[in-house]
């Protein structure tokens, strides 16, 4: 695919790596997403932490089985910088959906796509998944 689009983890599709509760609309997003670029997952959450969420995850059915072989980056620090993504400028276009803005470089705002972070009391109702597809949908319909 020519866009590519990286996933943080906690706050974003889950709650957070403790208790992992799944956003709501969790398996229709990463389906609607998988559609329209390469899926990978970008997050602080740690590598082996990264891999048993994964797998819990597929075994709950929360998650389409591919997600099981997602590759997963992490960042050297706090910032999830643009050039840490293998091959990105391969890529017509690169997102970055994550829920806190700290983590993005001043200079590199462009491929963020912000969503609420998910957090206590989880409601049921939530929909920023799918508001979040729909604008990943609407910034690759756009001329550059």
């Amino acid at each position: 695919m020519d866009n590519l689009v990286c996933l943080d983890l906690e706050g974003t599709l889950i709650s957070n790596a403790v208790s992992q509760i799944p956003r709501p609309g969790l398996m229709e997003f990463l389906e609607k997403v998988k559609t329209l670029a390469d899926v990978i997952l970008y997050t602080s959450v740690s590598p082996k932490r990264t891999e048993e969420i994964k797998r819990l995850l597929v075994s709950e059915e929360y998650v389409p089985e591919w997600f099981l072989n997602l590759e997963a980056i992490h960042p050297e620090a706090t910032i999830k910088l643009k050039d840490r993504v293998p091959g990105y400028s391969n890529y017509q276009r690169v997102f970055l959906v994550d829920d806190q803005i700290a983590v993005i470089a001043e200079d590199e705002k462009e491929w963020w796509v912000p969503v609420r972070e998910y957090v206590s009391p989880y409601p049921p109702d939530d929909r920023e998944l799918e508001a979040v597809a729909f604008q990943i949908a609407k910034r690759l319909s756009e001329k550059d």
